[in-house]
């Protein structure tokens, strides 16, 4: 009887160890903090999908376009104050939405990557690679690239909604200007 009792003692404890070394439970917290992580760049990811660059694109083609033709043909010893404005925020808009296919690249590949060494820590915890120091840090690495993505993404997302708010208001006004200059064929170029 004793010696059933010492083997089922010592089961208990086998067990019981076991089942403290579940990599899934002793990180639960930090399994978490990378699903958290996971979404948030998900979101991050939807409203990258969501944005149109090949409209943005046609938008800086417009306005550099009106721009090119303003600085031919507008002749005048004195500036309108209300085309001189417009044609100010349309400059915004060529100047804060630039580079957009070197922009879209380098947020394609931040969300892939950052994407890939979340996942990839987050298998490497359940298989039991990392001690706790080591997750540590290579999550605070991850969180702090998320972090750098998310602010810099935000920066650039805020911007161009802002600036396709700003041409649909001042283009159309610029456009008129243009055509009033009497420009040969300038219905076609628009």
């Amino acid at each position: 009887m004793k010696s059933f009792c010492k083997s089922v003692v010592f089961s208990f404890v086998v067990i019981a160890s076991m089942a403290s070394c579940d990599p899934a439970k002793e990180f639960e917290v930090e399994l978490k903090s990378i699903d958290s992580c996971l979404t948030e760049l998900n979101k991050i990811d939807s409203l990258f999908k969501g944005i149109e660059f090949d409209s943005l694109t046609l938008m800086v083609e417009h306005v550099n376009l009106n721009e090119d033709l303003m600085r031919q043909y507008y002749v005048s010893d004195t500036i309108d104050m209300t085309l001189g404005s417009y044609m100010n925020s349309c400059k915004g808009i060529r100047k804060s939405i630039k580079n957009l296919n070197i922009t879209k690249k380098e947020f394609e590949e931040e969300i892939a990557a950052i994407n890939l060494q979340l996942n990839n820590l987050k298998a490497d915890i359940l298989n039991g690679i990392y001690d706790k120091k080591q997750i540590s840090e290579y999550l605070l690495a991850e969180k702090d690239a998320l972090n750098k993505l998310n602010l810099s993404f935000m920066e650039f997302y805020n911007n161009q909604e802002a600036q396709k708010g700003v041409y649909y208001i001042c283009v159309p006004v610029v456009d008129e200007y243009v055509k009033s200059l009497n420009i040969p064929d300038a219905d076609s170029l628009q």
